[in-house]
């Protein structure tokens, strides 16, 4: 019953969408600190990610912002020190991704990125799955825009569609199945 009525919202309803969508555009754009929410430390067990991307000084403005969670549906709490950008789970307070940026010219580049590998902590283990996730929080939670959830390509067929985006994220996204690994 709990999955039927999750499944109608998330999936059935357009107005869900684009109310969760103004949600987000409106949410407000306070300046995240670490004192904004919990945020434990990355564990010694993670992992470096190879990513390459870059930023405007716009794009930069908005990230250094972060994201504060103010409501149970939202999953994430971001915020920056110095050139460091920080991504938790609201509710445990586990850094699951970190991020360096460093001033490359006119841009900001991304110049470490590290996931947490403790199991007891976060269980996913691949990496191509974890840069796109990663990717998804940056663009649609600090950037504001709309690009679709990543899946993971092992989950089961028959998992109700937008119940493991609202795990993850909270939100109702159009959404992309990646590769298994």
């Amino acid at each position: 019953m709990f999955w039927r009525r999750w499944r109608t919202r998330l999936v059935d309803s357009d107005i869900y969408s684009k109310e969760t969508q103004m949600k987000n555009m409106k949410r407000s754009r306070e300046k995240a600190s670490r004192e904004s929410g919990q945020s434990l430390p990355m564990p010694e067990q993670r992992k470096r990610l190879l990513i390459e991307r870059t930023f405007t000084q716009h794009e930069f403005d908005r990230i250094s912002l972060g994201l504060i969670a103010h409501e149970m549906e939202d999953k994430w709490f971001v915020f920056a020190e110095d050139m460091q950008v920080n991504f938790h789970r609201s509710w445990t307070g586990h850094c699951i991704y970190q991020i360096r940026l460093e001033k490359r010219d006119e841009e900001y580049a991304v110049a470490e990125a590290w996931v947490n590998r403790d199991q007891e902590q976060y269980r996913n283990n691949d990496d191509d799955y974890d840069i796109a996730l990663l990717f998804f929080l940056i663009d649609n939670f600090l950037l504001g825009k709309n690009t679709p959830f990543p899946l993971r390509g092992d989950l089961p067929e028959n998992l109700p569609k937008g119940i493991y985006q609202h795990n993850v994220s909270g939100t109702a996204h159009p959404e992309i199945k990646t590769k298994k690994k």
